[in-house]
């Protein structure tokens, strides 16, 4: 692929660039993802840059720059195609510890500044010195350029290349997959088109009578609960802790809205097979799941009907982006619309893959969110270590004691997965 050569962006690419149209332009900063890590092995800052020069030449996405043809076609090629150009052309720095009077401040700085997709590197980063050795990498990153997932696996090549390792060729490029998607892949397309239409047409309605939306208000309740017992409360219930989160912010909505049948949109990961598991870029989108359940079940057998119901729904999370704008616009302006769902994200670290911790007492903050724009209503849970709930919405529903009632409720129930007694939270 020379740097003259143009490609389709794939599926993925174009359900970013797709949320990225929506936003103001003084709001493009949140398309950036922050991530950091501890630099694995002593290095100096010239080992650092040209690890990064490396794992970039690896991972096309890290130096790709995106276009809009006259026609509305959406391209991506090559911005770069040797270390040394790349390193010269991206934004990275160094910086000693001493100097970040607040390294949270830091960061949010760092995010908040518009990454150029079109022209420049699509990343930055700076490496944290102590005494002018570096310890810490920020990085900040677009997301057409990744996701969680590939973050992850940026993270690892990057130590395995400071480390001097030889790595297999990587699984895949964007450019490949874009082709393949309109080649093999298009039945799949049609497949989960089809899902769409069918699920949205059986979700609830805007009530005559609603509320308009509020300002977006925010909170994020440290629940303290260890994800080792989660983990182990779940393989109890045959489910993931992904979907026994999931049922529980099912139930909290039943409990709160009065309502049995809530539309619910999880985030999928579409990584489903070795093609895809490691490639650098994004393949995050949301899919439609419908529950509707009478109450009367133990929330054992909801988890297990949840977990299930949610494996077929996340199958037909891979749909062309600009099919799902048509249909939500579509349900949108029916009469009366289509409810605008619950959005659902569920980060958590593999079981074996963090160190045990004993639980804490709970912790709850509110506030107005950085980021003022995306879904009505959208749950981040997260661990690595304790899980965290984060929430930020516009829905008229939700006032902060609404929200307060949320995240207890959800606690309560995530304490007896994971068999703590009530008085922990």
């Amino acid at each position: 692929m020379g740097l003259e050569t143009t490609y389709p962006m794939a599926i993925g690419q174009i359900s970013v660039f797709r949320d990225m149209e929506k936003l103001a332009p003084e709001r493009l900063w949140e398309a950036n993802l922050p991530f950091q890590w501890d630099l694995s092995q002593e290095a100096s800052i010239e080992e650092v840059w040209a690890a990064f020069g490396e794992v970039s030449m690896r991972h096309e996405s890290m130096r790709t720059n995106y276009r809009v043809e006259e026609s509305g076609e959406l391209l991506q090629f090559l911005a770069a195609d040797d270390p040394a150009t790349i390193m010269s052309m991206v934004d990275h720095g160094a910086i000693e510890l001493a100097e970040i009077p607040n390294f949270k401040d830091f960061e949010e700085r760092k995010t908040q500044q518009v990454i150029d997709i079109y022209h420049g590197i699509p990343w930055r980063a700076w490496v944290v010195t102590e005494d002018g050795v570096p310890k810490k990498v920020v990085f900040i990153v677009h997301h057409i350029v990744a996701d969680g997932a590939a973050l992850l696996v940026i993270r690892d090549d990057f130590n395995a290349l400071l480390a001097g390792e030889e790595l297999p060729p990587p699984a895949g490029q964007p450019r490949i997959m874009a082709l393949n998607e309109r080649g093999a892949g298009a039945g799949r397309l049609r497949t989960a088109e089809r899902y769409w239409r069918r699920t949205l047409g059986a979700s609830p309605r805007v009530a005559p009578d609603a509320p308009p939306s509020h300002e977006m208000i925010g909170a994020t309740m440290y629940t303290g609960i260890p994800l080792e017992l989660a983990h182990e409360g779940a393989a109890k219930l045959n489910a993931s802790i992904q979907s026994v989160v999931l049922a529980a912010m099912y139930s909290t909505l039943r409990e709160i809205t009065g309502r049995q049948q809530i539309l619910l949109f999880p985030m999928t990961a579409n990584r489903f097979d070795s093609n895809t598991a490691t490639v650098v870029t994004s393949l995050n989108q949301w899919v439609p799941l419908l529950l509707e359940f009478d109450g009367s079940e133990s929330f054992a057998d909801l988890a297990s009907k949840v977990h299930w119901k949610a494996f077929n729904s996340l199958k037909n999370g891979f749909c062309d982006p600009d099919f799902i704008v048509d249909i939500r616009e579509e349900f949108e302006q029916a009469d009366p619309p289509v409810d605008a769902g619950f959005n659902y994200n569920g980060i958590f670290a593999p079981p074996g893959m963090f160190v045990p911790v004993e639980p804490e007492p709970p912790k709850t903050d509110f506030y107005v969110p950085t980021r003022a724009t995306g879904p009505d209503f959208y749950l981040i849970a997260r661990s690595l270590q304790r899980i965290d709930l984060i929430v930020r919405t516009t829905r008229a529903e939700f006032d902060q004691p609404t929200l307060a009632t949320f995240m207890t409720t959800m606690n309560a129930i995530l304490l007896k997965v994971a068999g703590l007694p009530a008085s922990t939270g």
